[in-house]
């Protein structure tokens, strides 16, 4: 993959939309110089390529804004860059950052919106995730820190003597073993997946289930014998019955009645015939009792009403005789406590009006008055109208209802008698009877027991034909299990082998790829340490990335104790062999490498490094890094040159062609 352009717009020192082209060159002349002055934007360019393809925090976004901008509230930001992929297609990558227009916009108001055109098509991508997961294919991240870097990144690795064990995600992601990793642990994933409610059927279950079937299966065969056996029996002893009977009906000219019948009657006449003597004895009660009373019934409701008239006529001659008195307490009414009318009544007038009172009271009651028949006095009275009424509510009227269910009961027993005996048959005739009637109620008997075990036999079948076909779609069920139970054990199998395999062929990878970094950073190390002479290997560990650095006479050399040049060397000399070990086609971007070396190691560097760090390599340096000296030495490898020029009053950056020196 290889760059083609670069814009950018409203970031950092780059007010307005500034596109860099980046030449191709044809692999001996692949540097693209960049020249620029501290603060002229070199990192600035850096840093769009990274923000374009990976995106970037709203609120590091947002501190970048060109202050101008800025300050008249614009808060667009844009990259763009242009490829060449190594599929020979153009990918176009436009990645921006806007808050719109509103008022005192903040970091957390920046909308990024993300396009990507493929061969002039507009890819759709619905989201950066989406996109993200593009760029860890093609070109994740975690590698791009070994072809982006500056001279941070040479220090972080060359200040620490176990970096490159810190480093070990990123370095086994640059050598690829980190997608075989990831494909491990996907299949893992994808294992336990398979695992999840996997209940495994073996043969011994199908086995069990057939065996249990054909168990069944006898057991039915069983009982349907039985069954058929007892079906016969009923039929033979239902032919002898139905003979019994109709031999029992030509002799004696009526339905044969069972023993069960005979004994149901007589046990219904017995019964019979003590309700007959209780009732007997009831109404013999209910006579003694209330019969005598019961014959004069008719001449209570006479006596009721002479005795009520009496009674009153007894009070009303009880008023009559103390009419006066009665009067004379009405006077005193009147006039106590405090007189009615307003006129008093003198004592001739009183007298007046209390013979008023009495003739009115005497010739009122004196009417109502009759012969007294009963003469009997009050108390009497009461007495014998409450013997009539307890009559009247006595059972004696129960007497005739009684008299006529006995008379009911005793026709049911004369017919009971008849059904019970053979009546005036001979002796012969009452023998052939009993013998008839043993016949009927032996086979009957039979009969009864026959049906009530042909009945559980055909339960029983119902039953174990319901077991044997719950058992046959266990069965089925079992089968079709089976199948996808040995499909699922036999993808579970497989996983277990292709990851035993992955973690085999990881190792493998891991020392290949390892003795290959070991063999590549050792070749360059050579060239570009001014202690060649003294160094006798350079050692990786293939599981911890261990470096070790020995001497011509063995003895280890710590990277802590090696000058700062020579740190710096080790650290280049490594990323360049990552880059060709990985053999991952990526462009190799350097920003002010060589500011911390001295000039030994800044030749060595030019002369030995930058020509062969890849396809397409690009120096972003000051005029102090690669001066007019160094510039000569990689002008022949130059695609092409360039420059940033940083107004410092109007503070924006511009872009042209040609070096510091050259126009």
């Amino acid at each position: 993959m290889q760059i083609k352009k670069i814009s950018i717009e409203n970031y950092k020192s780059f007010q307005f939309k500034t596109d860099i082209n980046f030449p191709l060159g044809d692999g001996h002349n692949a540097i693209f110089l960049i020249g620029g002055m501290n603060g002229a934007g070199k990192s600035s360019i850096m840093e769009a390529i990274t923000y374009c393809l990976y995106g970037c925090k709203s609120e590091e976004i947002f501190r970048s804004i060109n202050r101008k901008e800025k300050a008249k509230q614009n808060t667009y930001v844009a990259f763009e860059l242009t490829m060449d992929a190594d599929d020979g297609s153009e990918l176009i990558v436009k990645r921006s950052w806007t808050a719109g227009v509103i008022d005192d916009p903040r970091p957390k108001d920046l909308v990024e919106k993300l396009v990507v055109i493929q061969d002039g098509k507009r890819v759709s991508v619905q989201s950066n995730d989406i996109w993200n997961d593009y760029l860890k294919a093609t070109i994740p991240q975690s590698i791009t820190q070994f072809f982006f870097f500056d001279g941070e990144k040479i220090q972080e690795i060359a200040s620490d003597d176990h970096s490159e064990v810190r480093l070990k995600a990123s370095l086994e992601a640059a050598l690829g073993i980190e997608y075989i990793n990831i494909l491990s642990k996907d299949i893992a994933y994808v294992k336990n997946r398979a695992k999840q409610n996997f209940i495994e059927v073996t043969d011994t279950d199908i086995e069990y289930k057939t065996v249990g079937i054909k168990k069944e299966q006898k057991n039915l065969e069983k009982m349907v014998k039985d069954r058929d056996e007892l079906t016969s029996d009923l039929s033979d002893f239902q032919k002898k019955l139905d003979e019994a009977r109709d031999r029992f009906q030509t002799i004696f000219h009526k339905e044969p009645e069972t023993k069960e019948i005979i004994r149901k009657n007589e046990a219904r006449r017995a019964q019979l015939v003590v309700q007959r003597n209780q009732l007997e004895s009831e109404i013999k009660r209910l006579c003694e009792e209330y019969l005598p009373m019961s014959i004069a019934g008719c001449l209570f409701e006479n006596l009721k009403d002479q005795l009520i008239k009496e009674r009153e006529s007894l009070k009303n001659d009880v008023i009559i005789e103390n009419a006066r008195e009665i009067a004379q307490k009405i006077i005193v009414a009147i006039n106590e406590p405090e007189p009615i009318y307003s006129e008093v009544l003198n004592e001739a007038k009183q007298e007046e009006l209390v013979n008023r009172i009495y003739e009115l009271l005497r010739k009122g009651l004196s009417g109502s008055s009759i012969a007294k028949t009963l003469n009997l006095t009050e108390r009497d009275s009461s007495r014998l109208l409450n013997q009539l009424e307890s009559l009247e509510k006595s059972e004696v009227f129960m007497i005739p209802p009684k008299i006529e269910e006995k008379r009911e009961i005793e026709q049911i027993i004369k017919q009971l008698d008849v059904s019970i005996t053979s009546g005036s048959a001979s002796e012969s005739e009452k023998e052939l009877f009993d013998e008839l009637q043993q016949d009927i109620e032996g086979c009957s008997t039979q009969i009864g027991r026959l049906k009530e075990q042909l009945h559980k036999v055909e339960d029983e079948i119902s039953l174990i034909e319901k077991r044997i076909k719950d058992m046959e779609s266990e069965l089925d069920k079992l089968y079709d299990s089976y199948s996808q139970s040995k499909e699922r054990a036999d993808f579970i199998t497989e996983c277990d082998t292709i990851m035993e395999l992955l973690s085999k062929y990881i190792i493998i990878l891991r020392k290949n790829k390892v003795a290959m970094l070991k063999e590549k950073t050792f070749e360059m190390y050579k060239r570009l340490s001014s202690r060649s002479d003294q160094i006798k290997d350079l050692t990786i560990n293939d599981e911890t990335y261990e470096i070790k650095i020995t001497d011509k006479n063995g003895h280890e050399i710590r990277k802590s104790s090696l000058s700062a040049g020579e740190k710096e060397v080790f650290a280049i000399s490594l990323l360049w062999g990552l880059a060709q070990t990985s053999q991952i086609k990526l462009p190799i971007i350097i920003d002010t490498p060589l500011s911390r070396l001295d000039s030994s190691h800044r030749e060595n560097i030019v002369k030995n490094y930058f020509p062969n760090a890849g396809e397409q390599v690009v120096i972003l340096s000051t005029d102090t890094e690669i001066d007019q000296t160094y510039y000569s030495i990689l002008k022949p490898y130059l695609s092409s040159a360039a420059k940033l020029e940083h107004d410092k009053k109007q503070e924006i950056t511009v872009f042209s062609e040609g070096y510091f020196w050259e126009e």
